[in-house]
């Protein structure tokens, strides 16, 4: 091949355009630092950087909601170490009250104590950061607790997303903490009219003989209703003779309901049972005695209902709660799984019995004060005009599909005084104008008259099958005359403690059915169980925010240690070796300068050197 001297420029242009571009390279990546620029100069370093770049920025965002998240849950756990204290101190206060020395003037000051630790207690639970509250679940710009103790947020939990489908709660709601569920804890009730021993002046004991407790030496029939554990309903009598004791009247009590499914006590003349399974809330019963004789009646249970005697056990009107609010005392809760109905559940799912052929009787007034009264039958239920309650497909309710939703419907068509509209649809339409009939948080039915502070609503709802000896036990109850809770599952934290305020304001040590300020109040003695179980429960949520708070911790430590180990692997792959590159940048200027030389020499060969 001839080579002339333009092949010769040729290719010592193009030997030169190639050293400088890398010449070019090198000294970008030295002052750059960076191995590329733009990404078609090394696309698996560019897609590899995208890459590290995406996931350095999702640590990034982890470790700052982490860290936020991180000061949420501290602030709750320094919140609730201040709970526990005034709880401590509010159950130290109880315990004064209980010693049974004190005046009237210390039961008044204690109980100030008390209501100043209560009004503590709500400060503490509407705390907040940040503008967050932090017991109001993820509505965190709702006031959590009201001044009454009444809760106002939702029970969702506050999560924080810390990787890929990785979240960590790091709250506690109101709901939880307020009004929580401990199933390690059984129910407890108790009756409210102590039976006490004439003879010794004394409250009974199990030696205690009938003819002791009633003064007379005759029989006396028992008559026993009311809920097993397990949610059945049942109705039962048992015959004593005058010589028998309180002991055999505790074994007769016990074998009426379900088979070693209770425990049947006396406490300082108080008949007391227990459910044995822990975590269920559904235990209840009624009882009185009547002299074989006379009939004259024996009394444990005493609710002050109006209108009402010990006899008495569902039939009795909803309480009036302030003045335009009434509702009823028994909670609706669903067999199995101890949950609060709401509109969605069905009666049959709560019922202690089968519904079919079943009815309820409502009966009252109405918000203008005229009288109604409705056998509402459940196998076809009706409005109070006799209008059918359909299901949502368009078939009629019944007692397998009707709905507290349907019931409390119906409730508020009988209540609010309306006209017929023609349906029951379109009466529920109207009476939701002036009143709302609904299920409260805790299940039971509440009926509000909309613009007035003085109703003349009276209602009362119940089985037609209430009263002994009208086929069988009511397998509905709604407000009833029965024995007093002292402790359960579900609690109710400012519920319990308003009840042991008004149990000290009023120097009551035990319950008193035949009290006028409140005969269903456990008194000091009970609400201390209470109480212990309400520290409980707060002691256990306590220790949920702690374990929280760790795992946000440990958290927080490995994705700054994997953010830490990202940088470093994109350090790797994108930034340039300094070194390395020094050694390529002096090589090649070594190469250009020997070419240029050359290059020099080379233009030099002509005929004019020779001539």
């Amino acid at each position: 091949m001839r080579i002339t001297q333009n092949n010769f420029y040729n290719t010592f242009v193009a030997d030169q355009q190639t050293i400088k571009q890398q010449l070019d390279i090198l000294n970008r990546q030295i002052s750059s630092g960076l191995k590329i620029k733009y990404g078609y100069e090394s696309p698996q370093v560019f897609s590899d950087t995208l890459r590290l770049d995406y996931e350095e920025t999702t640590l990034s965002q982890a470790v700052e909601v982490s860290t936020d998240a991180q000061n949420f849950a501290r602030n709750t756990d320094s919140v609730m170490f201040q709970f526990t204290d005034s709880l401590t101190r509010f159950k130290t206060l109880l315990i004064q009250a209980a010693n049974g020395a004190n005046a009237d003037s210390n039961y008044f000051a204690i109980s100030n104590e008390m209501k100043s630790l209560k009004e503590h207690l709500v400060n503490l639970s509407n705390s907040s950061i940040n503008g967050r509250f932090l017991f109001s679940g993820t509505a965190t710009d709702v006031k959590p607790v009201d001044s009454q103790g009444g809760y106002h947020g939702n029970s969702e939990s506050l999560k924080a997303v810390i990787g890929a489908n990785v979240e960590i709660p790091y709250n506690i709601p109101g709901s939880d903490l307020f009004l929580g569920e401990d199933l390690n804890f059984s129910k407890k009730v108790t009756t409210n009219i102590p039976i006490r021993d004439l003879n010794a002046d004394s409250p009974a004991t199990l030696d205690s003989k009938i003819s002791d407790i009633t003064g007379k030496q005759d029989d006396y029939n028992f008559f026993i209703r009311g809920r097993n554990g397990d949610g059945s309903v049942f109705e039962k009598s048992f015959t004593l003779s005058a010589n028998q004791t309180v002991g055999e009247m505790l074994d007769a009590i016990e074998s009426n309901f379900t088979p070693n499914s209770v425990d049947v006590t006396i406490e300082n003349g108080f008949i007391q049972v227990t459910d044995r399974q822990k975590g269920r809330s559904l235990l209840d019963f009624h009882l009185y005695a009547q002299n074989s004789v006379d009939s004259t009646t024996l009394p444990f249970i005493d609710s002050g209902f109006a209108g009402a005697d010990a006899t008495v056990y569902d039939n009795t009107d909803f309480v009036k709660v302030d003045g335009s609010t009434l509702r009823g005392n028994v909670s609706q809760i669903v067999k199995g799984e101890n949950s609060y109905a709401v509109r969605s559940t069905l009666l049959s799912e709560v019922a202690g019995a089968n519904l079919a052929g079943g009815s309820l009787e409502l009966l009252g007034t109405d918000r203008n004060a005229n009288a109604f009264a409705q056998t509402f039958v459940l196998d076809n239920p009706t409005d109070i005009f006799g209008n059918p309650i359909n299901n949502s497909d368009g078939t009629q309710a019944d007692n397998t599909t009707l709905t507290y939703g349907q019931l409390v419907d119906a409730v508020a068509v009988a209540v609010s005084g309306i006209a017929d509209q023609g349906s029951f649809e379109a009466n529920v339409v109207e009476a939701r104008k002036f009143v709302d009939v609904s299920l409260d948080g805790k299940g039971r039915i509440v009926i509000n008259e909309k613009g007035t502070t003085d109703t003349q609503i009276t209602f009362n709802m119940h089985d037609s099958k209430s009263g002994f000896g009208v086929a069988g036990p009511s397998a509905l109850v709604f407000n009833a005359n029965n024995a007093l809770t002292v402790d359960d599952p579900k609690h109710d934290l400012f519920e319990s403690i308003d009840a042991a305020i008004e149990a000290v304001e009023n120097g009551r040590l035990y319950p008193d059915g035949n009290s006028t300020v409140n005969p269903r109040n456990p008194g000091i003695e009970n609400a201390l169980e209470r109480i212990d179980h309400v520290l409980a429960h707060v002691g256990k949520e306590h220790t949920k925010i702690g374990a929280m708070t760790n795992s946000l911790n440990y958290a927080v430590e490995r994705n700054e240690t994997l953010k830490l180990n990202v940088q470093s692997l994109r350090s790797q792959i994108l930034d340039t070796d300094i070194g390395e590159a020094s050694l390529k940048l002096n090589q090649l200027s070594l190469n250009y300068q020997a070419m240029l030389a050359s290059v020099a020499k080379v233009q030099n060969l002509s005929l004019v050197n020779y001539l």
